[in-house]
């Protein structure tokens, strides 16, 4: 059974140094290449996204979703450990650097929490449900655009396939609600825009890469949608929701007929528009295409099958 104290020791080498190659952990150690390989398979196992990167400048990293904050040590445990160095090393210099360092972790800036403050602005890049590690995506995305890096990632599309691909980020993107990244992708040599929620691991490597020219407003007036399909689309809702169909659609998009109101618009098929228009509840109702209305009854009935219903 792997010794868990070596355990955790590799994985803090991985995430400080970034990245790290089998040969360098084995010396470090001093164990066999043979028992680095069984340590990795072992910390994989507990659930940490720990990759191999392939190449010249190859090794093992971990995604940037996986980071210590100060959650990972209560204050109580901070102030033990500190208290532990200060009586092993007065005036050791190594030993307050590592104080500084924990000490660190127990303040938390909103310079790490949000994408963006000001007075009277904040953009939180994170969701409800434990924002640090999207934020930390985000920070790894915004690092390889800033450095001219090419990520690897892997993703997953609509269809639950996964890939590994190589990405040259050019920019973030915030449309509709929904985070994106534009750049290269050397595995469909073209570009392309990918969501970054279906990003399930991105690593910076140290393959600089070289903008190419491209025309990503073309690509924000077009299609988000990986089906490459539209459909024309026309729903009924009532005024409770006016307000968020106005948000989603535009205000051109909605007309009064009688006591309800009436919306038409040409979106992305598939499961995002289907899931949107699941979303308002039974405030809408879906009057054309047949198709549509078809797609929508059809995950209700998905929806109660799976609770038994």
């Amino acid at each position: 059974m792997p010794n868990s104290s070596l355990m955790f020791a590799m994985l803090l080498t991985i995430l400080t140094k970034g990245k790290v190659t089998k040969r360098y952990l084995a010396e470090k150690y001093e164990i066999s290449e043979r028992t680095v390989c069984r340590y990795v398979e072992a910390i994989i196992a507990t659930g940490v996204p720990l990759y191999s990167v392939r190449g010249k400048n190859g090794g093992y990293a971990i995604s940037s979703e996986f980071q210590f904050d100060k959650s990972f040590f209560s204050p109580a445990e901070i102030e033990r450990v500190v208290t532990c160095l200060r009586a092993a090393g007065k005036g050791d210099g190594l030993n307050e650097c590592i104080i500084d360092k924990l000490r660190y972790m127990g303040v938390r800036k909103n310079s790490e929490k949000y994408l963006l403050e000001t007075q009277s602005l904040i953009i939180d890049a994170g969701p409800w449900a434990d924002p640090a590690q999207y934020r930390a995506k985000m920070e790894t995305l915004q690092r390889a655009i800033d450095n001219h890096k090419s990520l690897s990632m892997m993703y997953v599309d609509r269809y639950e396939e996964r890939t590994h691909r190589l990405f040259d980020p050019y920019f973030r993107i915030l449309k509709d609600g929904v985070w994106y990244t534009y750049g290269w992708c050397h595995y469909r040599k073209d570009f392309r825009l990918f969501k970054l929620a279906r990003i399930k691991s991105m690593i910076e490597t140290e393959e600089p890469f070289t903008r190419r020219d491209c025309d990503v407003y073309a690509k924000l007036d077009g299609m988000f949608d990986d089906s490459g399909e539209e459909v024309a689309f026309e729903i009924e809702f009532s005024s409770t929701i006016l307000g968020e169909i106005e948000e989603w659609l535009g205000m051109s998009a909605v007309m009064e007929r009688g006591y309800k109101y009436i919306a038409k618009a040409t979106l992305p098929a598939g499961r995002m528009l289907t899931e949107k228009l699941l979303g308002f509840g039974s405030g809408v109702k879906v009057l054309s295409p047949a198709s549509l209305r078809d797609e929508v009854i059809a995950e209700c009935r998905r929806i109660l099958r799976n609770a038994g219903l």
